[in-house]
């Protein structure tokens, strides 16, 4: 059946015809997916059942909030914003402009993360405790706080979640509380490790995701990123001033013999890796397209 719209009615396939030419005019390398996401958010439907019936008429408010959220997109907004949730690692992550948009490519991060705090847990009974830095919007600390629930309520695993945005720290806070891990983990305002070894203790594990991209790509704003909070995108020059930080803290601040994952960009590995001090065991993680993606560092203990 196809679609059809009278001079009062707009049906989902007329609206869904629309809004992928507004979307393809505006330059969205995905502009019919992104019409049908859109479409399913102002519906509540479905995108199977939105293909399902081309012919059902919408209502005028339907229409009106559609014509709002293509507006937004039609603009470079990301979806996630508009939607205000990213599904990730199977988890539904609240997202707006406070934090970084939760990318696939970090769920390697989570992966790996969970299998160094695994390894750990299961070579004696000694407490691990594993630190996110610049959390965001917390994704990585609720994956590893749904996946490791047991371990933290026994005590013998301790996650602490900090970011250097309040803002951010905010929505980390409710993303763990809406998953039900609020309970189990510690959040912190902090400046990367700064109350490491003093208000907090010192971690086994370190995970970050940290600003990693050059500041010329990102004054550019191309697509996300000029929409996405600045503070979790700038890696300074050359992408990699915060990064250089972290390690240069790792001595004052972590366990002996602590791990450190870090997400970085493609190219980045070797750069990365010579950072690392001396005596560290330097591993490149590549993701399933065969690019540097997590750089594990293994101190010495």
């Amino acid at each position: 059946m196809t679609a059809a719209r009278t001079a009062d009615v707009t049906t989902v396939g007329t609206a869904l015809l629309d809004g992928a030419q507004r979307l393809r005019t505006a330059a969205s390398p995905t502009a019919r997916l992104d019409a049908e996401v859109l479409l399913a958010h102002v519906t509540g439907h479905d995108r199977a059942w939105l293909l399902a019936h081309p012919e059902a008429a919408l209502d005028p408010d339907v229409v009106a909030r559609l014509d709002s959220v293509l507006r937004r997109r039609e603009a470079g907004e990301p979806i996630a914003y508009i939607r205000r949730f990213k599904e990730w690692h199977s988890l539904r992550i609240r997202t707006d402009r406070r934090a970084l948009i939760p990318r696939p490519e970090t769920e390697l991060l989570a992966e790996s993360t969970m299998a160094v705090i695994a390894n750990r847990l299961g070579r004696n009974d000694a407490p691990v405790v594993a630190w996110e830095v610049a959390t965001g919007s917390g994704a990585v600390a609720v994956a590893v706080a749904v996946r490791m629930r047991r371990a933290l309520e026994d005590g013998r695993l301790t996650l602490i979640a900090s970011d250097l945005s309040a803002e951010a720290l905010e929505l980390a806070v409710e993303n763990l509380e809406a998953h039900g891990v609020g309970g189990v983990v510690t959040t912190a305002f902090a400046d990367l490790l700064g109350p490491a070894g003093g208000l907090l203790p010192r971690p086994d594990v370190v995970v970050a995701n940290l600003p990693y991209v050059p500041s010329a790509e990102v004054d550019a704003r191309h697509g996300s990123l000029g929409h996405e909070p600045r503070i979790a995108l700038d890696g300074g020059p050359d992408g990699l001033e915060l990064l250089r930080r972290l390690f240069a803290q790792l001595a004052a601040h972590v366990a002996a013999g602590a791990t450190v994952l870090l997400e970085i960009g493609v190219g980045q590995g070797s750069d990365v890796a010579a950072l690392a001090p001396p005596g560290a065991s330097v591993t490149v993680v590549p993701d399933l397209a065969g690019l540097d993606r997590v750089l594990r560092v293994d101190l010495p203990g």
